[in-house]
Parts: C-alpha cells; structure tokens; sequence
C-alpha cells in the first residue's frame, strides 16, 4: 500500500510506503489533500462536516468539538491568524487541525492549536480530531503541511490525545528534517473512570470512600432541615441562565480560606463572555450542561459538564464555603456521572492532574504527550531556547504557589498541605489546565 500526501493545490509532498505499526490498524489507501482554512466564512462552512467527524470517531474530547475552537478563534483570535487545516481523503473528511499563527515578541511566530498558546486556562485538551486509525496518517500530513511553510513561524506546539501515539521524526520534511528539532515538551494526564451500561451498575461500582463521601454529605443536608436537590440544567436557556451562578461560586471557591490556592479562571470578562456564547452552542448539540446542587431553590454549589460523543468531562465547578462540609461537589459529580450514563457515553474524565480527590472514582490514568517542533533557523532556534528556560523557571514558581495555603503563611505551608482538601474532589477549582502538575509551559508571549 503506497500513501500520498497532497497539498491543497494537488502538488504532491511526500510518498511513503504504509505499513501497520503502534497498534492502530492498517491505513487506509487513499490521497489526502490538506486544506487550509484562513477565515471564519470558511470555518463556518467547515462546522458541519467537522461535527460529523466528531460523532463519527466516538471522540472522547469535548474540546475537539467545532463549536469550541470556532468560538475561541473570533474571542481570542483573528481571521490573520487563522490556519486551520482540513485534511480530506477524496470527499470524506478525515481530520482536522485547527490551527492559528501567531507572533510571539517582535520577531517571533508560533503555531497552536486554537485553545492553546492563550487563554489556555479554559482549553483542556486541545485537539486534532482524527479517527485512531487515521492517527499517523493525519498527523503527518499535517506536520508535512508545516514543514513545508518553515519559513513562516519559528516552532509549532502540537499536543496529541491518548491514543494518537508519538510524534515521529520521519514525519518532517525538507529544511525542518535537516536543521529543526523536535522535542517532548510534557505528557499531561487525566483520571478516568469507565463507565456501565446502566445507572444501576454505576454505584455498586465505586469505591467505598466516594459512597461514603456521597452518603455522609446527603445525610448532613438532611440534618440541616433544609429542602435541597441537585438539577441539570441542560438546555440553551437553563445553561445560560446558571452560568453566572457558576462563575459567582467559582470565585468563592477561589477565596475559600485554609485551603490550598485555586485560581479564579472565570474572574477575566472575556472568560466568561467566552462560556456565555459556546455553552449554550454545545447545549444544543447536548455537549454541555451545568448542574447545581440547590438549598431552598438557592445554588450553593455549582459544576459545569461538557460531553463529547465517547465521554462525560469535567469542567470548572465553584462551592460557597458555608456549604463546604457537604461535600456538594462529590454530589454533582456523582449525578454528572449518572447523567453520562443515561447519555450513553463510554467514560467519565475527572479532567487533567492526578490527585487524591480524583483517584477515588478510578485509578486509571491516560497520557496525553504535547510536542515542539522547532523550526530550522538560527533564530528559531535561539528563540525557543530562551522561550523553554524561560518557562521552565516560571513554571517552577507557579507549582510553589500552587502548593500554598490561602490564609496562611509561606512558612506553615509545607506542614498543612499534606491535610488538605478533606472534602476530596470539592477542591477542584479550576478546569486541570494551569500548573506544572497538569504540563503546562510557564510564560505567554504575543497577542
């Protein structure tokens, strides 16, 4: 089986001879055309297929969704900057690549995917979306697309999921295969707890701790004489209707004192105006829902839930600290994973960054390992160099200041964290972007 792969015009930039390695199949036989995308008439008309190759692969990333780069690309981004590469074999499309091109400093340009490079507090897992038996087929083509506009940007990050395997070196071409660089940046991973066929299987399944978690919040709520429940709010109106509710509690959960330091993603307005326009889109589509935990029909706690066809994901959750002890997220994330479910997905991600809280539901981890690629010239490769030290040391102290505890000293630090977060997964804050513990690089640079 011999594999071509073209450029838009039809010229024709690199021949290999396919042969099935790492697990993911045969490739299929084929010419794969990569189509660049350079504005947003064209990246609307891309949604649809775009969508359906989303359903089609069973993705288990919600941020792969086209609703969820289309949207971040016109709040954090602009039609200059957009590259997004449609790579199509025949008529069928077969991957995508949302990709932007962006300066970084007064001489520099970097390629991300878009939800990456900036305001990637609210990006997860930026993806390109692919079949997994497409996976090298796909991603070759489109590092190949990249090596062959070098002279256009200094390093390309590219992120790849679980099961898309590595990136490989035989993928670059011309003066990149020569003179550039790849290099492993991180591998990030996120805790998962596969799902049952039926709600019914899902809690004798848990762990012991977790039931006891969810049995002793509900016992307390009942004790306080207070009417509560737990709601989904599910449609477009409910969404958009509970998601300053959510932004309210995250930000009392990012000052909640005594426990250790949460960002306040939702404090930046152009956050939150973000999530005010896609979440009701995802809505629409089922992918998105905001539950919250009500005392008297007032939402104390409150978990936003984004679905991809294969999965239920975690997003940012907020709590108000006078309902703390109830572990009220515990209980949203029990009903969020029942709602998965009920939906017919395959797995429950408790999102990125492996703790305590989160291997209570499961110990099963997937890795999803984040690539550079430096460009071949002199200043590509100065530039990067001083990016990566740079980074390095910011991150560093990023993870420190992770660590502390809001309220206390710098000293007394190191004695309470390791007594932290009794109330387990209540302590999830943010969305698993933001720290060394979860892969993300220290600095941001560019507009």
């Amino acid at each position: 089986m011999r594999l071509h792969v073209t450029d838009v015009t039809g010229e024709r930039t690199g021949a290999w001879e396919g042969r099935p390695r790492g697990g993911h199949g045969e490739r299929r036989e084929g010419e794969l055309t990569v189509r660049r995308i350079g504005d947003f008439a064209g990246l609307a008309a891309l949604r649809e297929p775009w969508r359906a190759l989303h359903q089609r692969v069973n993705s288990r990333n919600p941020y792969a969704a086209p609703e969820w780069s289309e949207v971040w690309a016109r709040h954090f981004s602009s039609e200059r900057e957009l590259n997004v590469l449609a790579v199509e074999r025949g008529p069928e499309l077969v991957g995508v690549a949302p990709c932007y091109l962006r300066r970084f400093g007064p001489a520099l340009r970097t390629v991300h995917l878009l939800g990456a490079g900036r305001h990637d507090e609210l990006t997860e897992l930026p993806a390109v979306l692919c079949a997994t038996q497409d996976a090298r087929t796909v991603l070759r083509a489109v590092v190949r697309h990249w090596c062959g506009r070098s002279a256009e940007w200094d390093w390309l990050d590219l992120p790849l999921g679980a099961e898309q395997g590595w990136l490989e070196p035989e993928w670059l071409s011309g003066p990149v295969a020569l003179r550039g660089l790849i290099r492993h940046r991180t591998t990030r991973p996120s805790v998962v707890l596969p799902l049952p066929a039926s709600v019914e299987a899902l809690r004798p399944g848990l762990k012991r701790n977790v039931k006891e978690s969810v049995r002793r919040g509900r016992n307390r709520l009942n004790r306080s004489g207070r009417e509560w429940t737990v709601t989904t709010h599910r449609s477009p109106s409910q969404v958009a209707r509970a998601l300053p509710w959510l932004a309210e509690l995250h930000a009392a959960r990012a000052q909640l004192a005594g426990r250790r330091r949460h960002g306040d993603v939702l404090a930046d307005p152009r956050h939150r105006d973000f999530l005010a326009e896609v979440l009701p889109l995802l809505a629409e589509q089922g992918r998105a829902e905001i539950l919250t935990l009500d005392v008297e029909d007032r939402p104390v706690a409150a978990l936003l839930v984004l679905h991809a066809p294969g999965a239920g994901y975690l997003g940012v959750s907020g709590v108000d600290p006078d309902w703390w002890s109830v572990s009220p997220v515990t209980l949203l994330q029990l009903t969020a994973a029942e709602n998965a479910v009920r939906y017919g997905r395959g797995e429950f991600n408790l999102s990125l960054g492996p703790d305590v809280a989160k291997l209570r539901w499961s110990e099963q981890i997937v890795q999803h390992p984040e690539f550079t690629v430096c460009g071949p010239s002199t200043r590509s490769r100065a530039g990067y160099t001083a990016y990566a030290a740079a980074a390095a040391v910011a991150g560093v102290r990023r993870e420190a200041a992770r660590h502390r505890i809001r309220g206390e000293s710098t000293n007394s630090t190191a004695t309470n964290s390791a007594g932290t977060n009794s109330a387990g997964t209540d302590g999830k804050g943010v969305s698993g972007k933001g720290t060394d513990s979860k892969g993300k690089e220290g600095i941001h640079g560019g507009q």
